[in-house]
């Protein structure tokens, strides 16, 4: 399960998003809609666990991303759009480099079948 609440980012007076709130239940599929600078992309990275939220909260599966960040992490996978410092790295090495970052180990029967789907 996904949860925010009142979760909020600023970047000075600017707030990039506004004490939003949902919850994901598992087997529910949520997707983000909306135009440039809405706070999707913003939104992701504080639930992937790469910014810090400036107020509110956000877990999953009750692990809070700020207080229990390896937990949370350890549960979800987040790829983000361009990540410009892998665009040179094949899937399974960007799929190994992601397990190692959360204490996973590199390789994994999970990360083979990705592998031969995605190439």
């Amino acid at each position: 399960m996904i949860e925010t609440r009142n979760l909020s980012k600023h970047y000075g007076e600017f707030v990039a998003v506004d004490r939003i709130s949902f919850r994901v239940e598992p087997g529910q599929v949520l997707g983000f809609l909306g135009p440039n600078g809405a706070g999707k992309s913003t939104t992701m990275k504080m639930l992937a666990g790469f910014l810090t939220p400036s107020a509110g909260s956000a877990s999953i599966c009750g692990h809070d991303v700020v207080d229990s960040a390896l937990a949370a992490k350890r549960l979800i996978g987040y790829l983000p759009e361009g990540a410009p410092s892998y665009g040179e790295m094949s899937v399974r090495g960007f799929l190994n480099s992601s397990r190692t970052s959360v204490g996973w180990p590199a390789t994994s029967a999970a990360a083979d079948s990705t592998t031969s789907l995605a190439g």
